[in-house]
């Protein structure tokens, strides 16, 4: 019997299967969902978590903010999506929103981690709305922002990502001109 609880968590634990009905990069996320969240046209972090006062999910909300700052400069806007149940009003730098009914989890297929546990799954979309990074990982809350921040300053790096443009370097056309 140990066995087979040990076969059930080391997935949710180690991140070793990711789940086969969420996203996973380059599908498009819910255009729904980037309508009535802002985000419609804009790179972006999303990230689903639990309620606003369980200790993983403060945490994550509070270094989510922490590095709100870099999240800017990186051109990404950041939303925190909880359910119903797990909204108590916590004031955040972030915008955060309730995701009535589980909705757009359910749209998405964001399982529950150990069958009660809302997934705690994070997203970086690119202009497009298309999905440039899935990460889901119930316990390690400081990677969902670590690998968020990273992709989304990749993605400024290459104009925001989704088709977006960068013009090409002439610095060494431009020095050669007039010689």
């Amino acid at each position: 019997m140990k066995f087979l609880f040990l076969i059930a968590i080391l997935p949710l634990a180690t991140n070793a299967l990711v789940p086969l009905l969420s996203l996973s990069v380059g599908d498009a996320f819910p255009a729904k969902a980037l309508s009535k969240w802002g985000l419609k046209g804009k790179t972006s972090v999303v990230y689903f978590f639990g309620a606003d006062d369980a200790p993983s999910c403060k945490k994550q909300s509070a270094l989510f903010d922490e590095s709100f700052d870099e999240f800017q400069k990186a051109g990404a806007k950041v939303v925190g999506v909880r359910n119903d149940a797990g909204d108590k009003g916590a004031a955040l730098s972030q915008t955060l929103v309730v995701d009535e009914d589980d909705d757009i989890r359910n749209e998405i297929g964001i399982p529950k981690d150990f069958f009660v546990l809302g997934g705690r799954e994070t997203y970086v979309l690119n202009k497009k709305g298309e999905v440039e990074l899935v990460f889901n990982n119930q316990f390690n809350v400081d990677k969902h922002v670590e690998l968020a921040l990273e992709k989304a300053e990749e993605l400024k790096g290459q104009g925001g990502g989704g088709g977006g443009f960068a013009l090409p370097d002439f610095s060494e056309f431009l020095a050669g001109v007039g010689k």
